[in-house]
């Protein structure tokens, strides 16, 4: 394609992301630099870049009407699809030395670029073929490569999960009620609930190679992302139903009313890796899909049946089934040794593995603050 659409599509891609930058740290090293001005000047000149790799997530409508389309009508199609579906997956700083190249200046109408298409119906395969494509290369670190296609993921959990509000980062705006969610926090939850696993360090270089062989083991079957939605879906309708419950005026404190509980990160971490270590098993361990399908059912019908039972308590009541003061005093009793943050998920863990097993046979919800 023309270097100037391929600019346009590429501009429109970043800015709803917060700009190039944003997406993969400029390399700052001398020889880095270097090499970003000569690739800049060969640019000028009239080299030909390797080709540079797009994601497109299409809805299963517009990718069954993809399939079967003529190339003019496929290229019309990839024309008109929307921003949040584009992501550039290898080729980012090319694509920054195609922009420095030709910054306020108009690319030649003749100069063309080769740009290849990945068409996907949902992010988890695109996923899957981008962390294998950057395997070997400079390393993006795991969440990094979520963050690319995250705008993808972000329409199919809206789509998939009417109760569910997405709170952008940019909105500056607080979670008020259950069933709302930071943006950024959808993306640990997706990475945690993949690498079954509470605690994700990115910052240890084998831990991460780890998880992204965990991650790629589930990412690579076809419904991983759907069974995310579905993971996440109970975790939405569980934080609606425990907002029922108010609190007392004059409460001060971390854990106040029933919102308060899944305000947490940790607790949600604990809750949707509790989830994904029952229906896929341990990181190492390989579950048959059939086997995965039953253990996920089982999951929704003790969620949903725990759901009917908080649903016909009183404000009273609900209060004493959550035990909020119990989990209060069990969290400050938490040894600070470690990261005060990595010791709340593995409670959290342990807390909601307690409340999978038991269902709707609790009582109240203090044998899952005491299992830790």
């Amino acid at each position: 394609m023309l270097i100037r659409e391929y600019l346009d599509m590429a501009k429109d891609a970043y800015l709803n992301r917060g700009g190039i930058t944003g997406q993969r740290e400029k390399l700052q090293t001398t020889s880095a630099i270097r090499i970003r001005k000569r690739m800049v000047d060969d640019i000028q000149q009239g080299a030909v870049l390797p080709p540079l790799v797009v994601g497109v997530v299409l809805t299963p409508i517009v990718f069954k009407k993809f399939r079967s389309a003529t190339k003019k009508i496929q290229r019309e199609i990839l024309d008109n699809t929307e921003a949040d579906r584009l992501s550039i997956i290898d080729g980012m700083q090319r694509t920054t030395a195609l922009f420095e190249a030709f910054n306020e200046k108009s690319p030649p109408p003749d100069r063309k670029v080769r740009v290849e298409f990945w068409i996907a119906e949902d992010t988890g395969s695109l996923i899957y073929r981008m962390l294998v494509l950057n395997t070997g290369q400079v390393p993006w670190n795991l969440r990094r490569q979520i963050e690319v296609v995250f705008r993808s993921l972000v329409l199919e959990l809206k789509s998939s999960i009417k109760t569910l509000e997405v709170l952008e980062t940019t909105q500056a705006r607080r979670r008020s009620k259950g069933g709302q969610f930071q943006a950024d926090d959808l993306i640990e939850l997706f990475l945690v609930f993949g690498a079954r696993k509470e605690k994700i360090d990115i910052r240890e270089r084998l831990a991460d190679e780890f998880t992204r062989l965990d991650f790629m083991e589930a990412a690579a079957k076809d419904d991983f992302t759907r069974d995310y939605c579905q993971a996440l879906t109970e975790l939405v309708f569980l934080d609606m139903a425990f907002d029922k419950f108010r609190g007392a005026k004059g409460d001060q404190g971390r854990f106040v009313s029933g919102k308060d509980l899944f305000s947490s990160q940790p607790a949600c971490v604990g809750f949707m890796t509790a989830l994904a270590l029952d229906i896929f098993g341990r990181p190492g361990v390989v579950r048959g899909e059939s086997e995965q399908r039953k253990k996920l059912r089982a999951n929704i019908v003790k969620l949903t049946n725990l759901r009917k039972k908080l649903d016909v308590l009183d404000d009273e009541a609900l209060g004493n089934f959550l035990c909020l003061q119990t989990l209060s005093e069990s969290l400050s009793r938490i040894k600070t040794s470690q990261s005060v943050g990595n010791s709340e998920r593995e409670f959290f863990l342990n807390a909601f593995q307690v409340l999978l097993e038991e269902g709707a046979d609790l009582v109240s919800m203090e044998p899952c603050w005491r299992a830790y």
